[in-house]
């Protein structure tokens, strides 16, 4: 099992340590340290952290509240904790589901805590006769079983593929090294003959799939390729998205995103207007170019051949 990384490994001391500190009043900082394996500046972020948390309003009593006073550490949780606890079906629901993603957590330690937590939560909704569960699939996901093997077998694919960037529907050879997650989405990694360079081909963009029966012969130099980073040399592209057209976040390969007043301003970075002109022109209203000039000129170009088709 690999080690947990520093947020998880923060966030399992946080969700232990408080329970302790309620128990344990006034303690010192020393014991805690030792006890939590953490220095006193660890402790005093943790602490701060806790006096976020709380219910919306964010006033008096509905904070956690924490101080570290000389060499003592005491904290009391917010008022809302101290009344009957009333949950609705969908509050119920999303708890579980959170609870069990997190005992799912590679390299967070099991937390007696949480397991009485998920078993009270499955009972108020309905004990072992309620039945719960997830979908996580996706198009594409039928097709890691075959792409999982051809890469363990170095076996050549032959891919009829959609490219998103260039709105264009190809057949290539490709040379697989890995089958990946990022981002949501599966990717194939390899070497495309087609463009005689590393590529990322994503899951559900494969129209079809089928194993040559060709062996890879030679590992191609570079080894495998990281899914799509942008490079410096891209064009920056700013759009600002309504909340309707909010998934265009996570669906995209972004470097950073802004909430204000309900607007979601994007930045991320393309080697390509053209995709992108294409993706404003069908979100129909729910995004804006704010940058660059040229994205706009391209979007208008692009409508305007559009609303001319229709008139025809």
């Amino acid at each position: 099992m690999s080690r947990p990384t520093p947020t998880l490994a923060r966030l399992e001391r946080i969700l232990t340590m408080v329970p302790w500190l309620l128990d344990n009043p006034g303690v010192s900082v020393d014991e805690v340290g030792e006890r939590f394996g953490a220095s006193r500046e660890e402790l005093a972020d943790d602490l701060d952290v806790l006096g976020y948390c709380g219910l919306p309003g964010y006033g008096g009593g509905d904070l956690v509240e924490a101080w570290l006073v000389g060499d003592r550490v005491t904290v009391r949780m917010a008022d809302f904790f101290s009344r009957p606890l009333r949950l609705s079906l969908r509050e119920a629901l999303t708890l579980l589901l959170a609870a069990r993603a997190l005992g799912s957590v590679e390299g967070l330690a099991e937390s007696g805590a949480l397991r009485r937590a998920v078993s009270k939560l499955q009972v108020l909704l309905g004990g072992d006769e309620a039945k719960l569960a997830v979908d996580l699939s996706a198009p594409g996901d039928e097709l890691l079983g075959v792409l999982r093997h051809a890469v363990d077998d170095g076996e050549v694919l032959r891919l009829v593929y959609r490219s998103a960037s260039k709105a264009q529907t190809t057949q290539r050879d490709v040379e697989p090294w890995a089958v990946v997650g990022w981002g949501g989405s599966w990717y194939l990694q390899g070497w495309c003959r087609l463009a005689t360079a590393p590529r990322d081909f994503r899951l559900d963009r494969i129209r079809s799939l089928e194993p040559t029966g060709e062996r890879v012969t030679g590992q191609r130099a570079g080894g495998v390729p990281p899914v799509y980073q942008p490079s410096v040399d891209d064009i920056e592209v700013v759009l600002d998205l309504a909340p309707r057209a909010a998934w265009v976040a996570e669906w995209l390969v972004v470097d950073a995103v802004e909430g204000h007043d309900g607007v979601h301003r994007v930045r991320l970075r393309t080697a390509n207007l053209d995709w992108v002109a294409r993706l404003v022109v069908q979100l129909g209203g729910a995004a804006m170019v704010v940058q660059p000039a040229a994205l706009t000129i391209r979007v208008i170009q692009l409508a305007s051949a559009t609303l001319r088709r229709y008139s025809l």
